[in-house]
């Protein structure tokens, strides 16, 4: 059973994934609630680094940490991985008894806390405004207690209907009761009797997935290909206080399996225990360390942004790039990765030349759908470049970078009297605007202005010295530093 249950997994992750025929939207909708124990960190990267999962919110329960506190360093985490646009709330605190892994889990390094907002929106306040926004049905990834749940759903009770189900993690043996359950024991007896689809995940107790081995070095290896949200995992996990819990096999696969169910339900042997409640755990325990870490491998692989929908992959290999590209392929992959290589690649080929505009549009493109951690085709831009060369080169790029072309309707080029490298971005009920640094876009005219000097305008020597500029800013230039970003 343990064999071919790993083996329909692995071609469900290697064969289909690759030649989908879908334009890059998501396939779920989820709000994810956490405690903010290090599993929670865990499963929030696996979700986070998949664009076939569209992060709505993420709110706070009371846990492993105060609500206020994960609310914090769940900011933390999403604005080291640039994605400041995914809405952060704050649960209220039950009173419960503190766990005893609470002091631990405060040193846990989420990210810079210094850099984010000390006071966030109640979890029920934006989870009402979250699902008014939202015209797909939306899943629930819980990884704590059940309170917020609990609380929107008696507040608004009208939204049960927009929830497709709430995946809740609950680590409880038969006959008895989980961390989660007894973090608010009274708002689980109410979600799990309310009628919404509830799917209980709950690992193996006797055959747990430790993370002393397999499954950490499966994590360093997702790590090495040069995947952020691994790698966040395994500098976490290495240093103190996860690292001398991994060493004493005390850590296991808990909530991981959350993000597993959603991606991989037919691991899962589900048991009905009420009209709306199930119980899941993995059909094939006696396999879970091969098929949890393969599993969880092809989580956070997911569907990433370099993904093409014509053929297989991406060329990397120097020996198949234009002479004067192949020395930077290298550091250009290493400081702003395959996606904005891949898009850059075929910006300039669009483009027809080398264009320092085009690579610009690119760079901002990607960071907007950064910031709102989205995938290709799902984000309206409206372009302030004009149509005129050079600025208006810039809305090549922005096309390829986001997805959001002339030809889907999504990209509006207005027509002013002083084209600028600038941009507004809409995806739902939210607008960014990102626009060149004034410091960039002086270096870029006066450089240009040089080879005017030097060659002439319309020279081949000006081509080739526009080439050269074209190739060092896409290299130099991060697109995490080069804009100045606000909230429209």
């Amino acid at each position: 059973m343990g064999r071919v249950l790993f083996a329909s997994f692995a071609w469900l992750f290697l064969c289909v994934a690759p030649v989908s025929a879908h334009s890059g939207k998501a396939r779920f909708h989820i709000v994810i609630d956490t405690d903010g124990a290090a599993d929670d960190l865990r499963t929030l990267c696996m979700l986070l680094g998949n664009r076939e999962a569209e992060v709505l919110a993420v709110v706070s329960s009371d846990g492993a940490l105060p609500p206020a506190e994960t609310s914090r360093r769940v900011a933390a985490l999403l604005h080291g991985f640039h994605h400041e646009g995914i809405p952060v709330g704050c649960g209220r605190p039950t009173c419960s008894q503190p766990p005893a892994w609470r002091a631990r889990s405060s040193r846990v390094d989420w990210g810079d806390t210094d850099a984010v907002p000390d006071a966030y929106p109640a979890a029920t306040d934006l989870l009402a405004h979250t699902f008014a926004h939202e015209p797909e049905r939306v899943t629930v990834v819980a990884l704590g207690a059940l309170t917020n749940w609990c609380d929107l759903l008696q507040a608004h009770p009208e939204l049960a209907d927009r929830i497709e189900r709430i995946i809740w993690y609950d680590d409880r043996a038969e006959g008895s009761e989980g961390a989660n359950t007894r973090a608010d024991r009274e708002a689980a007896r109410w979600v799990l009797g309310c009628g919404v689809p509830v799917e209980v995940v709950s690992a193996d107790s006797q055959r747990p997935l430790r993370l002393d081995g397999a499954l950490l070095d499966t994590f360093a290896t997702v790590a090495a290909e040069g995947n952020p949200y691994a790698s966040k995992i395994v500098d976490t996990h290495r240093a103190a206080p996860l690292d001398a819990l991994c060493r004493s096999k005390h850590l296991t696969a808990w909530d991981d399996w959350v993000a597993v169910r959603l991606y991989a339900p037919e691991l899962f042997a589900c048991r009905r225990v009420a009209p709306s409640v199930q119980i899941c755990t993995l059909a094939d325990s006696v396999a879970v360390e091969q098929q949890g870490c393969a599993a969880i491998a092809a989580v956070l692989r997911g569907k990433p942004d370099a993904e093409s929908r014509v053929f297989y992959g991406f060329p990397t290999e120097r020996t198949l790039y234009a002479a004067d590209v192949a020395p930077w392929v290298d550091t250009a992959l290493q400081r702003h990765g395959l996606s904005e290589w891949r898009a850059a690649v075929l910006t300039n080929e669009l483009h027809g030349h080398l264009g320092i505009y085009a690579t610009i549009g690119v760079k901002m493109g990607l960071r907007a759908r950064e910031y709102f951690a989205i995938g290709v085709d799902d984000i309206a831009v409206t372009s302030f470049a004009g149509s005129r060369p050079p600025v208006s080169c810039l809305n090549d790029g922005l096309q390829v970078g986001t997805g959001g072309t002339v030809g889907h309707g999504l990209m509006t080029v207005e027509m002013v009297e002083s084209p600028r490298p600038e941009a507004v971005f809409r995806f739902k009920d939210k607008a960014i605007r990102l626009k060149l640094k004034p410091e960039y876009a002086a270096r870029i005219r006066d450089d240009v202005q040089r080879g005017v000097a030097l060659y002439g305008p319309d020279s081949e020597a000006y081509w080739l010295y526009i080439r050269e500029l074209a190739l060092r800013y896409w290299a130099e230039f991060d697109r995490h530093e080069i804009f100045d970003l606000s909230v429209e």
